[in-house]
């Protein structure tokens, strides 16, 4: 079990990393897609619209964020697990990679 922990504990290290690396308007965007795709983060992530940038960025949110990942991946079985890894990761290099010009419209319908 030990082992599997210390996975777990590798993914949350690996994708709170690669969170907190997005800007801004796209760090939102995830964390609005994560509280839609999962109802165990909903109660962290909210509705970041209404958050102040300091705020998604403050170490409180950060460790928060890693802990609430912690317990979601822990409560899932192994192959629910890696999938939602999987799919949690692509998702941040979407965000990551989307063009300017998308995101501008994405985050134009998703506010207007």
């Amino acid at each position: 079990m030990s082992e599997l922990n210390g996975l777990i504990d590798q993914m949350v290290l690996d994708i709170g990393t690669q969170v907190f690396q997005l800007d801004d308007q796209r760090l939102r965007m995830f964390l609005n897609w994560l509280a839609a795709h999962s109802g165990s983060m909903k109660v962290l992530a909210g509705n970041v619209f209404d958050m102040d940038i300091a705020v998604l960025r403050g170490t409180d949110l950060q460790e928060g964020f890693k802990s609430a990942l912690k317990t979601w991946l822990e409560s899932l079985p192994a192959q629910g697990m890696l999938w939602e890894y999987r799919t949690i990761s692509f998702e941040i290099a979407w965000w990551r990679n989307l063009d300017p010009v998308r995101l501008k419209m994405i985050v134009e319908s998703e506010t207007g």
